[in-house]
């Protein structure tokens, strides 16, 4: 296996892994790992070089950033760490948290206990970016994150008018001189905050689903253009089908996706979602392929 390819992030300094583990489901009620099962996932990651993990506040109801906390408490500084602020859960959300093992166990064996789990999941969360329940926000995660600081700290699917508030965004750089986060960006879910986040200084990290073309290209060389970088999400799952028109196998439309993204200017990550230690592998084989089609070219 070739080596994990490594980038720095814009103009940060922050170098590390371009393939990022998305830990979204890590620790989730519907995720059938046990405790052991999702640190040997992380693990393996870590083995096949990947150093970015990207986590948020409400992913597992926190268990995503505990388990990364565990993970890498004694080897913080040989990873990227990515949390997120801005959502909140809802009470029957985090009533699933208090009883997660018995839910986590019914839900793999009753389709009524998991649909009822995936239906609360579908709604939605509360955002909230009031500065104070940021900053809290922020603590929290570091608390369970075992550190004093995280690499990127992303603002989680604001909208547009919130990259406006004056109080917010002064809050935001003063815990950015307190040495709380390294680089500070926004988790996009629409274009009109994608655009928001071209203009806006204190932006360094843009994190955003690919469409896989004009539109995508044409955003990565505005960020470029602006000193940002990029993070594209989503790439795995829009890449895989049963079929194709050129009939490739979904290995090869990976790779091809993987490729693609890859000549992105302004990349600073390309994130994977898997709580499969095989997918995990099977995404780290077809990113190396990528890799290696990409080193050729050039």
């Amino acid at each position: 296996m070739t080596p994990m390819q490594y980038t720095t992030l814009g103009r940060t300094g922050i170098a590390t892994s371009t393939l990022v583990l998305g830990c979204a489901r890590l620790g989730s009620a519907l995720t059938p790992l046990t405790h052991r099962e999702s640190l040997a996932l992380v693990e393996e990651a870590f083995t096949l070089g990947v150093r970015h993990f990207d986590t948020a506040s409400v992913y597992g109801q926190g268990d995503s950033e505990r388990l990364l906390g565990e993970a890498f408490a004694d080897r913080r500084h040989e990873v990227c760490l990515s949390t997120k602020a801005g959502q909140r859960l809802t009470p029957a959300q985090a009533a699933i948290a208090r009883f997660k093992t018995p839910i986590r166990w019914l839900a793999a064996r009753r389709s009524g206990v998991r649909n009822t789990v995936a239906e609360q999941r579908a709604r939605g969360v509360p955002r909230c970016f009031e500065p104070d329940y940021i900053e809290d926000s922020l603590h929290e995660s570091l608390r369970r994150l075992r550190t004093d600081y995280v690499d990127i700290f992303y603002l989680h699917s604001p909208d547009a008018a919130v990259l406006s508030d004056a109080t917010l965004m002064a809050r935001i750089e003063q815990m950015r001189e307190q040495g709380l986060f390294r680089a500070f960006g926004i988790s996009c879910d629409d274009d009109s905050v994608a655009s928001a986040t071209l203009v806006h200084q204190g932006v360094q990290a843009v994190q955003f689903a690919s469409d896989d073309g004009p539109r995508t290209r044409g955003f990565a060389r505005e960020l470029q253009r602006r000193g940002k970088f990029g993070v594209v999400r989503g790439l795995a799952q829009k890449a895989v089908s049963a079929a194709s028109p050129t009939d490739a196998s979904p290995g090869d439309q990976l790779r091809d996706r993987f490729e693609r993204t890859l000549a992105l200017p302004a990349l600073g990550g390309v994130i994977v979602g898997t709580t499969n230690r095989a997918h995990l592998r099977e995404n780290v084989e077809a990113f190396h392929r990528a890799t290696t089609a990409a080193e050729v070219a050039a």
